[in-house]
This record gives C-alpha cells, sequence and structure tokens, in this order.
C-alpha cells in the first residue's frame, strides 16, 4: 500500500488539496480524476481510497496497520471497495448493476464504502445512465471516484455532480533527478523522463529491468534516429521493422491492439519530426540531439512539415482500417525519398 505523501503528484496545488481532502469528516461524493495516460490516476485513486477506508488516517494517507489497511488489496478485494474496469474495451451496465446491489449493505470494516470505476470514459452509454441515476441518490456513506485521461470523454450529466481534479505531468528534469534517486543510471533517466513525456506513473514502469515496452520504444527511437542517413532504397526494410516494433507493444495482439499499437508508433514518430523542428533546448528527445541534427540537415524544414502532414495522414488511416503494410510502406518510401 502506497501513502499519499509517498506519491509524486503534480502540480502542488493538486497535491496540497489531496492531503487537505483527508483531514475532512467526509470525502467528496464523487471524485474525477482526470490526466494524461501514464500519469499516475490509478495509484493516485489507490492512495486516496485506502487513506478514506482507514479510520485512523492522516493528511499522509493510511495508517497500515488497522484491521482496513491490513485488508486492503491494489486489486480491489477490499470488503468495502468495488472496482468497474473495462472488458475488455467497454464497462458494462452489468458491472454498474452489481455495484449497486452491493450497495444495498452498510460498511463491513471501514467508515465508508467506494466504487472505483477505472477508465469511466468506456461506460457503455447504457452503464453511464445507471451510473447517473446513483450519483443522483446515492446511498449514506457510498463514495465514488472516478479516472479518465479527460473530463470531456464523460457525458455532462456525470461530469456535472463529480468534483474534478486534475494531475499534471512531470518537468523533464525532476522527473529524470526522480529516477536517478531511486537508482536508476543518469543517462537512462534522461531517455525515459523524455520519452515518457513527464508521466510518471510510466516513467516508473519503465525504469523497471524487464519492461518490454521501454525497450521496444528505445529500439523505436533508434530506428528514427538512422532517418537523417538511410539511404533510400532502405525504405521497406524500415518500414516492416517499424511494423515489427509496434507489434512488440502490444505482444502480438488482435487486429484492433495492433491498430492502437501502430498508431502509437505513428505518435512517436510524429513528435520525433516535430522534435527536429524545434530549437534544440525545447527538444522533447534531448539525448538524441545528434541525430535530430543530422535529419535537420538532411531534410530542409519545408520537407519535414510535409513529412508531419503525412504521418498524420497516416496515423488516421491506420486507425480507419487501412492496409497496415501499404500504408507505413508508402510512408517510408517519401520520408526517404
Amino acid at each position: 500500500m502506497q501513502r499519499l505523501s509517498e506519491l509524486v503528484i503534480r502540480p502542488e496545488t493538486t497535491a496540497r488539496w489531496l492531503r487537505q481532502s483527508l483531514t475532512r469528516a467526509h470525502p467528496p461524493q464523487a471524485l474525477l480524476l482526470v490526466g494524461a495516460p501514464g500519469v499516475g490516476k490509478r495509484t493516485v485513486a489507490n492512495a486516496l481510497i485506502a487513506a478514506w477506508l482507514c479510520p485512523q488516517r492522516t493528511p499522509d494517507g493510511a495508517c497500515g496497520a488497522c484491521e482496513s489497511c491490513l485488508k486492503w488489496s491494489e486489486e480491489g478485494s477490499h470488503p468495502d471497495l468495488r472496482v468497474l474496469r473495462p472488458s475488455p474495451d467497454q464497462i458494462k451496465i452489468e458491472s454498474v448493476r452489481e455495484a449497486r446491489q452491493w450497495m444495498n449493505f452498510a460498511p463491513t470494516i471501514a467508515p465508508f464504502r467506494f466504487v472505483l470505476i477505472e477508465e469511466a470514459h468506456r461506460l457503455n452509454p447504457a452503464a453511464a445512465n445507471a451510473l447517473l441515476k446513483t450519483l443522483e441518490e446515492p446511498p449514506p456513506r457510498y463514495h465514488f471516484v472516478l479516472t479518465s485521461p479527460a473530463s470531456d470523454l464523460l457525458i455532462a450529466t456525470i461530469l456535472s455532480r463529480c468534483q474534478l481534479v486534475r494531475l499534471g505531468v512531470v518537468p523533464i528534469a525532476e522527473l529524470a533527478a526522480i529516477l536517478v534517486a531511486r537508482g536508476v543510471e543518469p543517462a537512462k533517466a534522461q531517455r525515459i523522463a523524455e520519452l515518457s513525456e513527464g508521466a510518471i506513473g510510466r516513467a516508473l514502469r519503465w525504469s523497471q529491468t524487464d519492461a518490454v515496452e521501454w525497450q521496444t520504444l528505445e529500439s523505436m527511437l533508434a530506428l528514427f534516429a538512422t532517418l537523417g542517413s538511410a539511404p533510400s532504397v532502405s525504405a521497406l526494410r524500415l518500414a516492416e521493422q517499424f511494423r515489427a516494433l509496434c507489434k512488440q507493444l502490444e505482444g502480438g495482439a488482435d487486429e484492433t491492439s495492433a491498430r492502437t499499437a501502430l498508431a502509437t508508433g505513428l505518435e512517436y514518430l510524429l513528435r520525433w519530426y516535430r522534435d527536429s523542428l524545434a530549437p534544440p533546448e525545447k527538444r522533447q528527445f534531448a539525448s538524441h540531439h545528434a541525430a535530430l541534427e543530422q535529419l535537420a540537415r538532411r531534410t530542409p524544414p519545408a520537407q519535414r512539415l510535409e513529412h508531419i502532414a503525412r504521418i498524420t495522414e497516416a496515423r488516421r488511416a491506420i486507425l480507419g482500417n487501412a492496409n497496415a503494410q501499404i500504408i507505413t510502406e508508402d510512408l517510408f518510401i517519401h520520408l526517404l525519398a
């Protein structure tokens, strides 16, 4: 169990508000945590709920020793907590109905009961309407925490009944320093901080030695680094390597997941080209300065802007069910022309 005081939460005003909320007699009726993927929404939600379920909580979080804390599980098996998650890509009305039936009972060992809805924007219409009815007339001592990448992804009626908390990213230099303090080698810490775009949860996950996603993205950036010098005849080979790396991001999943992975890879390629147009001191991938400069020398700014437009269109086509091989091969042929 992680205590709230142990988490890196930005901005500091949000961290301060969350700590102060634990000094009140009752938690908010419904809290919506929003922030970019990997910013730590689930971790913050768990720390908050564990604290509210603890009768001996402090502004730092749960005590870790009482009966409620000893029953805590990050998987959601606490007797006074229900967790709703997408299965596989949406939260259905059956899940909300089961939670509502569970809400007919009083708390077991904690002063309150909580329903945590992860990725609440994935509630299907029927589930969203069922949740809305519950939020309008919640049972006594029942509270809700929802997470979502953005508030405008939820229907307005649910949003209006939630207290909004925005979680931000950590500045790259600060995040790299945090990783170094946790034992990560400085050069690797800098690269992780850059690639994670300041998302603390993602960065901490990637700092683990067996982080396949991080290793794959590192290989992807190494491929991008060759675009400033690769001959045009290597376009098809690089396109094939790019598709293979994208597939690794999803572990060889089904077509829908594969398309999401390809779109993610193209998003990083888009950032790479945008970085090549930025002043050196403002680049996201600062540790790849030499490769970005080589791309800038090879390709004039106007042509790189054209390439950015092509990458954007390729990403849109992939998400629209276009043939991945044809799209990526055509893209790399143009990038190396």
